[in-house]
């Protein structure tokens, strides 16, 4: 995930991040997810369990959330992740940030 990220701020989408490591929630993750205008859930479950455990559990809209899904056996890559959030941040017309240039550049 930490390489997606990166790769993903090379083509000027920059991204939060949190890492949910179980169940019942903390209360970060919904105040978390409620402080962005938009998440990313990156999951390995056809049925995108973690999604569902979110909107159910803490009431968060499931139009906040788009599940980024990987679940054909194999371990989940960089590539993957960041074609598909790359693909799915435009649908949402995400513009990238872009940097002001500092000096004498």
């Amino acid at each position: 995930m930490a390489e997606a990220l990166a790769q993903l701020e090379t083509q000027g989408i920059h991204l939060d991040r949190m890492r949910i490591r179980g169940f019942p929630f903390a209360d970060e993750i919904p105040e978390f997810i409620e402080a962005h205008q938009h998440v990313f859930v990156v999951e390995q479950n056809r049925d995108a369990q973690l999604k569902l455990l979110l909107t159910h559990e803490c009431g968060i809209s499931p139009e906040k959330l788009t599940s980024i899904l990987h679940y054909d056996g194999t371990p989940i890559t960089e590539r993957f992740i960041t074609r598909e959030i790359a693909e799915k941040a435009q649908l949402f017309n995400v513009t990238p940030i872009r940097r002001k240039k500092t000096g004498n550049r």
